[in-house]
């Protein structure tokens, strides 16, 4: 290695986004001189065009360097020159690019990647990059033959105009001299370089269906707090005014009236001209959030951040970002990565939902602790909100004694009443019905009211399997190692992972293994529920919310605002209709087989199961009329149900904390998932028991203790063994520290080879374990 001095030559540090395996080192960095036409535009954080091996990309500007001795580099190797600049001024800031190290270094992910995925290549691509021809010919002097071709290119086009594509196609240079001499022009102040970007026609997109819900009439007042909301908002309050980072967990029962807290902390927070960041769960969460904080706030100061906008929605929202218009970023995960700036809250509600850790792509993140490093470095509070707490979060907030209580709902109106229905008990009376007794004579007693009523069954389509009666034949997806579900209204049965599709004519329905005619659909699901209420409530409106009728885009808009208005009756759904729903005329809910939610392999299902009980509970009477609940089961006696019919987290939450601690489970150690994929089966297993012998070994050449410091339990099949064609293998690393999941993952990645064959899939903080 030599050390080269170079003459005041600044380079940056450049970031790539590429597929490679996960690293703990800076291997996504790359070193690229910045010419000297225009190394006073480029700045940390801002997006270049840079030619990689024989391609150009997309680079991310970490740093820009600008000292005489550039770093100990190889004296053959020739530091490529950045080309241009995408956009003209810095997308990320400083703390930004620490959140974004961060993540890259917790996660083992590439910082290119982070960084894409935050800017989003689908924006960058619909930027374009022109010159404009800005001197008069006659005052063109002293230029070289080369930048004269790119002049009269110019002279002979009718605007002086011309694309960057459309010159480079005419010119004979190469692409590193192209941008060179288009630098150079620039500098002589006889070209200009413009950045245009594309413009779409206005459509009917999600966006413009909100503003539609939101009220004519003027902003909304606020509502007077109860004595425990004005002890939560000043706890937090304080810390805003202090620019401190804590997370705060404000613990409230369904209906206490955490989203008054949220807008009302968001009031100061934009008082002190800082910014807010507000995430739910699930984007259909959106509208009715959108509503309250428009009716409150600037609507043209509000945008809306999640995956499934339009292409003009994304484009014109990052527009504003860049021009540091917006002042609340609402929206589901990815919010969380907005680019935007000197941020003062962020609110995450419905904090227990794991949708807010992404399982694929990279980088596998978890908005939640995202947003707590992200509060750390913008010296601001978080604030997360749920009535059923992750058992992680309540932990760690109680050691940090961070819990706010909202023990009531407002204006005091009780909680719905809970009964378990014993459907063994039920089975002999209701005629091997759907539903029972109990539950449909308060059903009818609500449609007599004019209320409402909300089912859940966490089952889509019409039947979960297709069975032989006669041999035990199950018919399973060609691709994966679940069985198919029937779907009435498509003819076919499909699968739920992959979408391998198999029609169905019920008419010539034959075991396709014994060929006995005693092959039938068992099981239930969302479709044939509804088609049993629509036959015993006859005079009622039903309508089904699952992610089969949420496929058009502003599905979810028409229904809810169907069931919203009183036109519909009944709401059945999957856990969809669970999460944040807000309906004062809703007195009767109906959870039709809560067996399906026990059970699974999962060190989370008991939290799982009790967080989805005790949220659609909440749905029940949160208005002035009493509310009541339904749990149809099989297993009466599971001390799960004790909880929920009392609302009593506490006492859940003392019960499964013993359960973790006993086997070293989050938050007593770190978990991380090491899932192994490969359309050999064989293969699968072998890598993932050379990864086991590896990981053991650096366990003990770093002397650390096991059991106490770490375990490592596998390899053995995951609960999905097959998924897309690949067979799955997995296993469980327990970490007692991050400083040791470093340790170990360090020297992993130095010793271990890649096996093309076998994909391997890193998973920190795992959630889930199917």
């Amino acid at each position: 290695m030599t050390m080269i001095i170079v003459d005041e030559i600044k380079y940056a540090k450049v970031a790539v986004d590429l597929p490679l395996l996960p690293s703990t080192k800076d291997e996504d960095i790359y070193y690229y001189s910045v010419p000297n036409e225009i190394k006073n535009e480029i700045k940390s954080g801002t997006i270049v065009h840079i030619p990689f091996g024989k391609q150009e990309v997309n680079g991310y500007v970490i740093e820009v360097l600008t000292s005489k001795i550039s770093e100990l580099i190889d004296k053959d190797i020739h530091i490529k020159p950045v080309y241009d600049i995408i956009c003209k001024n810095p997308v990320w800031d400083e703390k930004y690019l620490e959140l974004a190290r961060w993540i890259s270094k917790y996660y083992f992910t590439n910082i290119g990647t982070v960084l894409s995925f935050s800017a989003n290549t689908e924006v960058l691509n619909h930027y374009s990059h022109e010159v404009k021809l800005i001197k008069e010919k006659d005052l063109l002097d002293d230029l070289n033959n080369d930048q004269l071709f790119i002049i009269n290119k110019l002279l002979q086009s009718k605007k002086k105009c011309l694309s960057y594509k459309f010159l480079m196609q005419k010119s004979r240079f190469s692409k590193a001299r192209f941008y060179q001499l288009i630098n150079q022009l620039q500098n002589k102040d006889i070209l200009k370089k413009q950045i245009k970007k594309t413009i779409y026609k206005k459509t009917k997109k999600d966006h413009e269906i909100l503003f539609k819900l939101k009220p004519a009439s003027v902003k909304t007042k606020n509502i007077i707090m109860n004595k425990e909301q004005e002890n939560a908002f000043n706890n937090i309050y304080d810390s805003i005014q202090k620019n401190e980072y804590k997370t705060f967990l404000l613990h409230g029962v369904t209906g206490s009236g955490k989203t008054e807290i949220y807008l009302n902390l968001i009031n100061e927070t934009l008082k002190k001209n800082k910014t807010v960041i507000y995430l739910v769960p699930e984007i259909y969460l959106v509208p009715q959030i959108y509503e309250r904080l428009s009716n409150r706030f600037k609507s043209e100061e509000i945008i809306i951040w999640h995956s499934s906008l339009g292409k003009g929605e994304r484009l014109t929202y990052w527009d504003k970002l860049q021009k540091n218009e917006v002042k609340i970023v609402l929206g589901a995960r990815s919010a969380i990565l907005a680019t935007i700036k000197n941020l003062g809250l962020i609110v995450i509600d419905e904090a227990h939902e794991s949708s807010y850790k992404q399982a694929s792509p990279m980088p596998r993140y978890n908005a939640i602790k995202v947003a707590q490093k992200r509060g750390e470095i913008e010296k601001c509070p978080v604030v997360l909100g749920t009535a059923t707490p992750n058992v992680d979060e309540y932990f760690e907030c109680t050691t940090k004694e961070t819990i706010l209580n909202l023990p009531k709902r407002i204006e005091d109106i009780p909680m719905p009443t809970v009964h378990i229905v014993d459907l063994r008990e039920e089975y002999p009376k209701s005629e091997k019905n759907i539903i029972s007794n109990v539950l449909k004579s308060s059903i009818t007693e609500a449609l007599k009211k004019k209320e409402q009523i909300i089912l859940l069954l966490n089952r889509r389509g019409y039947s979960s399997t297709a069975f032989c009666r006669a041999c035990g034949y199950i018919q399973y997806c060609k691709n994966c190692s679940v069985p198919l579900v029937y779907h009435k209204n498509r003819g076919s049965m499909t699968c739920h992972h992959c979408g391998f599709e198999k029609a169905v004519n019920l008419h010539s329905l034959v075991c396709p293994e014994c060929k006995s005619p005693h092959f039938k659909f068992t099981g239930l699901g969302t479709q044939q529920l509804e088609e049993e209420i629509k036959m015993t409530f006859q005079n009622a409106k039903a309508i089904r919310v699952d992610s089969d009728q949420l496929r058009k885009k502003d599905e979810y808009l028409k229904l809810w605002e169907e069931f919203s208005s009183g036109k519909a009756d009944i709401l059945i759904g999957t856990q969809i209709v669970a999460k944040g729903i807000d309906l004062p005329n809703v007195t009767v809910v109906g959870v039709i087989s809560a067996d399906s939610m026990l059970n699974f392999p999962d060190y989370v299902s008991g939290e799982k199961a009790f967080q989805l009980l005790t949220q659609i509970s909440g749905r029940a009477g949160r208005g002035d009329k009493p509310g009541n609940v339904f749990i149809q089961t099989y297993q009466a006696e599971n001390p799960l149900f004790s909880y929920v019919t009392a609302h009593n987290f506490k006492a859940f939450y003392q019960s499964e904390i013993k359960h973790r601690q006993d086997f070293k489970y989050p938050p007593f150690t770190m978990l991380i998932r090491l899932v192994f994929q490969s359309y050999s089966e064989k293969d699968c297993i072998n890598y993932a028991n050379h990864t086991l012998t590896l990981l053991s070994n650096i366990a003990k050449e770093e002397k650390l203790i096991p059991e106490k410091e770490c375990s490592f339990l596998g390899p053995a099949p995951c609960f999905f063994t097959k998924l897309h064609g690949k067979y799955r293998q997995h296993i469980l690393c327990k970490i007692s520290n991050k400083e040791i999941k470093n340790q170990i993952f360090h020297k992993y990645f130095e010793l271990s080879t890649k096996n093309d064959k076998v994909e391997v899939i890193i998973d920190i903080d795992s959630i889930n374990l199917l």
